[in-house]
């Protein structure tokens, strides 16, 4: 089994509970609350503000011409379509495009920044590749999830979503998200064993934090939320 297989088996359990979250279900039967959908759209762009900025620290610790092409060329293509998607699913609500850039970045957003960023400073390109293509490849899943549901047509709000994570630039057999496993696989060839565990850990942490994005976005949690919680609650549960 290669160690791509490995972080995929290990990150199952988390996979199926992120198709069991009620955003998703919500999602399949046409019923994703606007304020949750706005919620999400505000807060996705605040995270791929982060990802360009992953993106161009793999193309710095890249080091091989052809793996800063591959890196770069993505990057270009995620600027070049990241607001066209969220144009998108914005035009399915009450708001207007400007209302939903630069929101201010949210509890578990600013977590799940964190956890994709953190490996700047002194991760290699295995730490620093891995966690992000978590994302892309349960994105992946999720949108293979859906449209075997059936049930996403042209008029749900979130079908624009489904139908980019399943283009195949991204999803195909020979895009982006199979490419970043095979480097990761690469990569995972000259790395220790003790090495390997931490990343694989890192990889399941970016699933586990995507199904605490959902659940922001359902729950529209803030800032405001958490202080109230800790300022006038017995203790119980946030989240």
């Amino acid at each position: 089994m290669s160690f791509s297989q490995e972080l995929i088996q290990a990150a199952q359990p988390y996979l199926k509970a992120n198709m069991a979250h009620p955003f998703i279900q919500a999602v399949i039967n046409d019923r994703l609350d606007s304020k949750a959908l706005n919620y999400y759209i505000q807060q996705d762009l605040r995270y791929a503000d982060a990802e360009t900025v992953v993106q161009a620290n793999l193309v710095a610790k890249s080091t091989t011409i052809e793996d800063q092409r591959m890196f770069a060329d993505q990057l270009s293509t995620h600027l070049g379509t990241v607001n066209e998607l969220f144009k998108s699913l914005t035009e399915k609500t009450s708001d207007s495009w400007t209302d939903q850039r630069y929101q201010p970045i949210q509890p578990v957003t600013f977590i799940y920044r964190s956890h994709i960023l953190s490996p700047i400073a002194q991760g290699s390109l295995l730490d620093l590749l891995t966690p992000f293509e978590a994302g892309n490849w349960l994105y992946i899943e999720l949108g293979k999830y859906l449209a075997d549901t059936k049930k996403v047509k042209p008029d749900n709000a979130f079908y624009s979503w489904v139908k980019a994570v399943q283009d195949p630039h991204l999803a195909g057999q020979d895009g982006i998200s199979n490419r970043f496993l095979k480097v990761i696989d690469r990569e995972a060839a000259n790395a220790s064993p003790e090495h390997l565990e931490q990343v694989k850990q890192q990889f399941v942490r970016s699933i586990l934090l995507e199904w605490y994005f959902w659940d922001a976005a359902y729950k529209q949690l803030t800032w405001d939320n958490w202080g109230h919680h800790v300022l006038n609650s017995d203790g119980g549960d946030l989240l």
